[in-house]
């Protein structure tokens, strides 16, 4: 009898600890330095607010219900997170779980819903004198504000004009340039900077081909 209890003890306890934690990530198991991700952690039969993460290499901050804010700047390729859960005021580790590391990828710059490529005069001249420029990137499914930009354009090799632009939406000396635009000229985006939390990063130039 004392064996079968003792076996039946050693059961329970590997039940309690083979209890399953759940995440939701907008990317599977990767989370992008120096970049706030949020994440939603639940554990089978375990309140939200008995929920706890833990890491060396993260600053972590609690959310509404089961979400979680991470930022990790760590130079490591990985990062491990520890689970764990409140249990009658005591703090029970339950699991840890690896993440690969990622700097996240230059976002991608869009204007009136359009990354590059052909565009009519007439979309050209309406939308780009009022559309807002946007950059987003689908490794964390968020948009970034673009801070400036440089819209040239060019006629047989020739500049029609050059408008340096502070902000995302059109100067007034870029709304005259737009109008001055024709079928067949190419627009070239350039010097293109977005806000990604509290940096400033470069991206990539984009062309535009004006058609009718």
């Amino acid at each position: 009898m004392r064996k079968l209890l003792i076996l039946l003890s050693f059961l329970f306890l590997n039940i309690c600890i083979a209890q399953e934690v759940s995440l939701e990530l907008s990317r599977e198991n990767i989370i992008m330095r120096g970049i706030t991700v949020p994440i939603k952690v639940t554990i089978e039969n375990i309140d939200c607010k008995d929920v706890i993460i833990k890491s060396e290499e993260a600053e972590i901050s609690k959310g509404d219900g089961c979400k979680f804010n991470l930022v990790t700047r760590t130079e490591n390729r990985e990062i491990v997170l520890n689970f764990y859960k409140i249990k009658r005021k005591d703090t029970v580790f339950v699991e840890k779980k690896t993440f690969r590391v990622r700097d996240l990828p230059k976002p991608t710059p869009t204007i009136a819903g359009l990354e590059e490529g052909e565009v009519s005069i007439e979309s050209f001249k309406k939308y780009f004198s009022i559309a807002r420029f946007d950059s987003y990137s689908e490794y964390i499914c968020m948009n970034f504000k673009i801070t400036e930009y440089t819209m040239m354009i060019v006629r047989d090799n020739q500049s029609v004009g050059i408008s340096k632009n502070l902000g995302n939406r059109a100067s007034e000396d870029t709304k005259q340039l737009i109008q001055l635009a024709k079928t067949g000229d190419k627009v070239y985006i350039v010097d293109l900077k977005c806000k990604v939390h509290d940096e400033i990063r470069e991206l990539d130039e984009i062309k535009f081909d004006i058609v009718d």
